[in-house]
């Protein structure tokens, strides 16, 4: 990880509140210098683009549909000016009816920017008729507003949910390791604990919240962080399995203690994963193929075979699990590998 993706990440919230202070000082510098009439609206823009997403891609998304919005609803509430101030009712039936409107679509894809089109529409025409110079005004304000954010947001120590996203990736797999080899010593030991696992779930919930912040940060590979997104959750699922089945009260837990060479391939993989965690340190992955994974070469022996009892389920369901997770684990590194490669050629 670079030496300022992890001065980003542990400054977070430092950064965020200097990044709002730098955007705010600048408008109301703007505004004293210019007299500029109705600058309140240029502050309340760039605290609702910056103050509740903090991330660059959320930010870039919010303020391009607020933009959007804003001329939207811009352009339908200066057209009601067109109408004769003798007419003013119709000009506040086709204003509720915009605005109904507006809300309606506040349910879609564009919540956002449909809210921000019935909000404007109220600012710009809501006065009435003669309130034009008003109208005019706020729209110019939370244009320039839109745009010093977005410049703050850029520029000014910016905050990359990709970053924090592959930082708990790192963390998923150090987690990950370190489940895997205390279970190890808990089947070696035939002493089993249940392992509580919602560390990882956390992990995985904090990442699924940057999702959509990711996307608009990596428009060319999002559909590549959204199958190591899919992948890291499978080998949670798989290793939820394995930890929370008691094995010490299954019939085939003899065959799994007696299986040569499953502990030795078991503390290769849980060592795979370690290494892994200090390879997306240093943003070099290498894709560990299938067949370097002794788990995914390892067979029962041959009297297993022959043998028909009810053992068998529960030996042959911990083998599966073993083997699952090794092979989510291979696709993990390869899609990582990719990822970073991308990212590296840029």
């Amino acid at each position: 990880m670079k030496n300022y993706s992890r001065f980003a990440i542990k400054y977070f919230r430092q950064l965020l509140v200097f990044r709002v202070f730098v955007a705010l000082s600048i408008i109301v510098f703007i505004i004293q210098i210019f007299s500029l009439p109705y600058g309140s609206w240029a502050l309340i823009t760039t605290v609702t683009i910056m103050g509740s997403i903090h991330f660059l891609g959320g930010v870039l998304s919010k303020a391009n549909q607020r933009i959007t919005g804003t001329i939207l609803g811009a352009i339908i509430g200066l057209s009601l000016y067109l109408i004769p101030t003798s007419y003013s009712w119709l000009h506040h039936i086709i204003l509720i009816t915009t605005v109904v409107t507006a809300i309606y679509y506040t349910q879609g894809k564009y919540s956002y920017a449909a809210l921000v089109v019935a909000i404007t529409v109220v600012v710009v025409a809501g006065g009435g008729p003669e309130d034009l110079h008003a109208a005019m005004w706020r729209t110019i304000n939370v244009f320039w507003a839109a745009i010093v954010a977005i410049c703050c947001s850029l520029y000014i120590f910016p905050a990359r949910a990709t970053d924090h996203y592959l930082n708990y990736t790192q963390q998923f797999i150090k987690t990950c390791c370190n489940y895997y080899h205390q279970h190890n010593q808990q089947i070696a030991a035939e002493n089993f604990q249940p392992i509580d696992i919602n560390p990882l779930s956390n992990i995985l919930d904090k990442q699924t919240s940057l999702q959509p912040h990711t996307k608009n940060e990596n428009i060319a590979s999002k559909q590549l962080l959204t199958e190591i997104m899919l992948t890291e959750e499978q080998i949670f699922t798989m290793m939820g399995s394995m930890l929370h089945t008691r094995w010490d009260k299954q019939l085939g837990q003899n065959k799994i203690n007696d299986m040569p060479g499953l502990m030795e391939a078991k503390e290769q993989l849980a060592d795979r994963f370690s290494r892994l965690a200090i390879q997306i340190e240093d943003q070099h992955i290498l894709p560990v193929k299938q067949e370097e994974i002794k788990m995914l070469s390892l067979l029962p022996p041959a009297e297993n075979h022959e043998q028909s009892d009810a053992s068998n389920i529960s030996y042959y369901g911990y083998l599966w699990l073993n083997r699952e997770i090794a092979r989510q684990f291979s696709v993990l590194t390869h899609l990582l590998s990719e990822y970073y490669s991308h990212l590296n050629n840029k």
